[in-house]
């Protein structure tokens, strides 16, 4: 009679963290779609995870505070979401994901009142990294999102208020979509500092993830993370 094979030992997430961001690479079980116009593309999970997995790490460039100033004043809104301040042996580093590398975390959306993972801070051969690790266990289909931290973010405004306007919000979604066919987009400053509106046919769009627009007749022209 032949013995059983003994179960492989599972990883430990610290671990399993250090190795993928070691080699660069993201871990299988996720998969990137579009959510909506506003939100743009998340992160939602192919098979289950439970709490305490490493998930993600947000990869980028790591920048002094000098530089992430610097880049500040010369990024447009769409790229500042990109940056992630953190202190690192008394410092105080930055990731910088604003460039289009395919990796996922740069595509993880916020969520402050219910999120399902946490940045956490590792060290790998010396070097600094931000990975995500599960709050609770999460199911397949499960949007994977965290807290941004900042409380001043434009998207929570809109989101804070999304149901005093909800009927209204749909009505100009709609009426958006119907004139883009045929609307060369102006794009002028609302009320709220971070939309913009057309000038001719009122459509919202949001700077922080597009930084320029044309009719689609003309071709959308696109700088979004988010775009499908």
């Amino acid at each position: 009679m032949t013995s059983a094979r003994p179960r492989r030992a599972k990883i430990k997430p610290r671990e399993e963290a250090a190795h993928f961001s070691s080699v660069c690479k993201d871990k299988d079980g996720f998969d990137v779609k579009f959510i909506n116009s506003y939100k743009g593309r998340g992160v939602f999970s192919c098979r289950p995870f439970q709490n305490g997995d490493f998930l993600i790490e947000y990869r980028g460039e790591v920048i002094t505070k000098s530089e992430r100033e610097n880049r500040h004043t010369l990024y447009h809104n769409a790229l500042k979401v990109f940056m992630f301040d953190f202190r690192f042996n008394g410092q105080e580093l930055c990731v910088d994901a604003a460039k289009e590398d395919n990796s996922l975390g740069r595509f993880v959306n916020d969520d402050h009142v219910n999120p399902n993972c946490k940045m956490k801070l590792i060290k790998v051969d010396g070097k600094p990294h931000l990975c995500l690790f599960a709050l609770k266990d999460i199911s397949p289909g499960q949007e994977i999102a965290y807290d941004y931290s900042d409380s001043d973010w434009p998207w929570r405004c809109r989101i804070s208020t999304e149901t005093l306007h909800e009927d209204a919000a749909m009505t100009s979604e709609s009426h958006c979509d119907d004139i883009q066919q045929n609307c060369k987009h102006e794009l002028v400053s609302s009320v709220v500092p971070s939309l913009d509106k057309c000038a001719r046919c009122r459509g919202p769009f949001a700077p922080l993830k597009w930084i320029g627009v044309r009719c689609k007749s003309e071709y959308f022209v696109l700088i979004n993370k988010w775009c499908p």
